[in-house]
């Protein structure tokens, strides 16, 4: 069962498209990243809305609870003691029983002749084996894997669609294990190609980041080594092998296949709960990205607009500068032109007054009186 025809389910296919858009601005796989953050609602929603539902309690009672990954998430939700007391203390009420059952049975295969202990000894299941007997895949992985299926499947539905395109070229690109699967799942998809290229470009790119990284650890190399290259081993890691907890755990081990192939049996192309698109459901998808785009084009507007009014102020701001230094240099002028008519004042004063001191100086002395 391949991903195509999973293309679109209701309000998911561009809920899908974009999630995994978004994702691409964040470092690593963006598959891996959409399916991290999922799992995490997924965990929230069911033990804050989700703790007391019958069916709900049935199914974790089923898979035993949680897989190893998806039970070391849950510590790291907010306020997630309560929810999660409650249904581990349920759970392990259930595998009690189980314990005591085994034990019991055990205790009655001792007391059993050694010649039948013997016979039927060798067909029996180990006590500890069959607390796990027919335990079902966790519930999250379950739900993990059906998004799983979406973003892939975005992922070929958008290849050479440019705003996508675009997105990815901005990504790390997606992991070995995800391409692996396209590649197993949808040889014929018209659009593997062209992906399958892009994602080999961004591994070339990072393949040679490592190259340089490596280099620059010779004593001989005297550049610093950049933040993308100190951090390129540890993405290489998630490339190669997917991002922690997505790929060796429930979402695709043993249980999984096997309800996939009940899941395939129980439902088949004509059923219901695998409707098909129609043309409204496209327009609507076509729609919500226009809008997207939109509010895009609008946030670089208001930036743009943003821009041109601190230019404008900037420049109001100069005219004001330079007609306050014109009414200063006015004010200086005139003040200056004072300064040259008090000066002038005072050499005509000086003038004078040197005038008459030659004056006086040149006049007879005047004679004394009574001779």
């Amino acid at each position: 069962m391949g991903f195509t025809t999973h293309a679109a389910r209701g309000p998911s296919k561009f809920w899908g498209y974009f999630r995994l858009v978004d994702a691409c601005a964040e470092p690593g796989c963006p598959v891996c990243r959409c399916l991290r953050t999922d799992s995490a609602r997924y965990l929230d929603g069911l033990l804050y809305e989700h703790v007391n539902d019958p069916g709900t309690r049935a199914r974790l009672h089923a898979s035993r609870g949680f897989c190893g990954w998806h039970a070391s998430m849950v510590p790291q939700l907010r306020d997630s003691g309560f929810g999660t007391a409650i249904i581990v203390e349920d759970l392990l009420g259930g595998i009690v029983a189980r314990a005591r059952e085994a034990a019991g049975r055990l205790e009655r295969e001792r007391a059993r002749r050694p010649w039948l202990r013997r016979l039927l000894g060798r067909a029996a299941i180990p006590a500890w084996l069959a607390l796990d007997r027919g335990r079902i895949v966790c519930p999250a992985c379950a739900f993990t894997r059906a998004a799983e299926a979406r973003y892939l499947s975005v992922a070929l539905q958008f290849a050479g669609d440019p705003e996508f395109d675009r997105a990815l070229e901005r990504s790390d690109g997606l992991c070995v294990p995800h391409v692996a699967r396209l590649v197993v799942t949808e040889p014929g998809a018209p659009t593997l190609p062209a992906l399958l290229a892009r994602c080999a470009a961004l591994w070339e790119r990072l393949r040679r980041t490592l190259e340089a990284f490596g280099d620059k650890h010779d004593y001989r190399n005297r550049e610093p080594i950049t933040d993308e290259e100190a951090r390129s081993w540890r993405l290489a890691l998630e490339v190669l092998a997917g991002a922690p907890g997505v790929f060796g755990n429930d979402l695709h081990g043993p249980a999984a296949r096997a309800e996939r192939a009940r899941f395939s049996d129980d439902v088949g192309p004509g059923d219901p709960a695998r409707p098909e698109p129609d043309d409204g459901e496209a327009l609507r998808f076509e729609k919500a990205r226009l809008e997207r785009r939109l509010t895009e084009l609008t946030a670089q507007l208001g930036e743009a607009s943003s821009r041109a009014a601190a230019l404008h102020y900037r420049l109001w701001a100069t005219l004001e500068d330079r007609r306050v230094l014109e009414l200063n240099l006015a004010g200086e002028r005139a003040a200056a032109g004072m300064w040259e008519r008090t000066a002038a004042d005072l050499r005509t004063q000086n003038e004078a007054l040197r005038r008459e001191c030659e004056a006086l100086r040149d006049a007879p002395a005047p004679r004394a009186a009574g001779r």
